[in-house]
């Protein structure tokens, strides 16, 4: 893979084509780990006083650094930088994954200790997922029209999309024509880390999926099944800022432009809806393509939801109103 980050020391570069070579990662979590280690190099150039441009960085003075460093750097991106934990562990995976490949690749530091070593992971605040209630959610499916939106069917198609398979936002932009299946019901996805994985599609997604294929060929004499299912106005496939636009747009119409929402609600507001009927953490984590049931723990608060409901709707609450009254 041609890596064209300019400001990228060689360093950097041999280690992401080795994560896209070997370890088979995903463009976007290789871009998200170049910026990630741009930010620590050019951390580390001011916190140490490193006389050299980032650039110009190598093995031995990266091999060098210790593990107060590295948490001095973890602190930084805290109080300085305000990143997220989510985004702080991130950063971290980052480093780590790099030590541990720059370790292995080069024989005279097999004898050091890697500086991440004995890091603990960050401690994750947990936040209850925002998601759109069942009338919204229909309502947005087709917020788009032709009096306010140049392509109408897509925009409303990636949102149908969105809200019927709680799908990423990396999933769908990379979905192409033929990787969708009318006849089996189902939906060929490239997941995280590039691991593959199918997704059911309901009648009425199907109905729609139909519709808009065939609207989309009328644009296009001779459709290739290669082609990504969603373009931009450029002919090309949409990207991520594209969608989130499509979104955020979306959002606006609804008249929910304060509240946050970005295209993961989506996502969210699908699992709410599918866990809110099945009340099945397995089925839900297969339904969203999670590795690990954990993550998946965090729609339990729906149950929490409708505990509350249930102790309002008491029959004792209604006894002592009337003993009051």
């Amino acid at each position: 893979m041609n890596f064209s980050y300019n400001e990228s020391p060689k360093i950097i570069k041999d280690f992401l084509n080795y994560l896209y070579a070997i370890k088979n990662y995903s463009k976007n979590t290789i871009k998200n780990y170049n910026l990630d280690l741009i930010i620590y190099f050019n951390f580390l150039k001011k916190y140490l006083d490193i006389p050299v441009n980032i650039k110009q960085f190598n093995i031995f003075i990266l091999a060098n650094i210790k593990e107060h460093t590295i948490i001095a750097f973890l602190v930084y991106l805290n109080f300085y930088k305000d990143n997220t934990a989510q985004t702080r562990q991130r950063r971290l995976s980052a480093i780590r994954t790099f030590y541990k490949w720059l370790f292995s690749q080069y024989p005279p530091f097999y004898s050091m200790e890697n500086p991440t070593k004995n890091i603990p992971n960050i401690e994750r605040v947990v936040r209850l997922p925002k998601y759109l209630n069942l009338e919204q959610a229909k309502k947005i499916q087709t917020i788009f029209t032709k009096d306010n939106s140049k392509f109408p069917y897509r925009n409303n198609m990636i949102i149908t999309l969105f809200l019927h398979t709680g799908l990423r936002l990396s999933e769908l932009i990379n979905i192409n024509i033929q990787d969708v299946d009318l006849k089996k019901n189902i939906i060929y996805i490239k997941g995280k880390n590039n691991k593959q994985r199918v997704v059911y599609i309901d009648h009425i997604l199907k109905n729609k999926l139909k519709e808009y294929i065939y609207i989309r060929s009328k644009n296009k004499k001779v459709i290739c099944l290669n082609d990504a299912l969603f373009l931009s106005y450029q002919k090309k496939r949409i990207g991520i800022d594209g969608v989130e636009n499509i979104c955020e747009k979306a959002y606006e119409l609804m008249g929910l432009k304060d509240y946050g929402f970005t295209t993961h609600t989506l996502r969210h507001t699908a699992a709410t809806l599918i866990y809110s009927k099945t009340k099945d953490l397995l089925i839900l984590k297969e339904f969203l393509g999670h590795a690990q049931l954990s993550t998946t723990e965090i729609y339990t608060h729906l149950i929490n939801d409708e505990v509350k409901e249930a102790v309002e709707k008491n029959p004792l609450n209604k006894f002592f109103s009337e003993k009051a009254a």
